[in-house]
């Protein structure tokens, strides 16, 4: 099924336009934030996908609080951690609270994989 609202935060341009543009492919709504929005958010986000925005050199306990202040804005919503720091990776997406996570650089069909699977739970 396509066409569910997708948000992605995250502080990197080029990577923000990159899964903008992978999931509007995918018949997806996609909103687009260099930060955590302030303020309500769209209650009817199905999934997230965040960098770790908030912490930039990475840190267990400060990840694990960026991803409780995403789940709190977004309570409906599957999160995928997306990041380059290899131990954030490594210790996996329990670690810190996400649904998932994939590390920069990661594979499109990955990617796509992971979406719709977390989509269509």
């Amino acid at each position: 099924m396509t066409g569910r609202i997708v948000v992605v935060i995250e502080d990197d341009p080029d990577i923000a336009a990159l899964l903008e543009e992978v999931l509007g492919e995918l018949g997806h709504q996609v909103s687009v934030h260099a930060d955590l929005p302030a303020g309500p958010s769209n209650g009817d986000a199905k999934l997230v996908i965040t960098d770790l925005v908030a912490v930039r050199s990475y840190d267990q306990p400060a990840a694990r609080e960026w991803i409780a202040r995403v789940r709190a804005a977004f309570p409906k919503a599957s999160v995928i951690v997306s990041t380059a720091h290899a131990p954030a990776a490594a210790a996996g997406p329990a670690a810190f609270g996400a649904d998932a996570v994939l590390t920069k650089p990661f594979d499109i069909a990955v990617f796509t994989e992971t979406v719709e699977a977390l989509l269509d739970r």
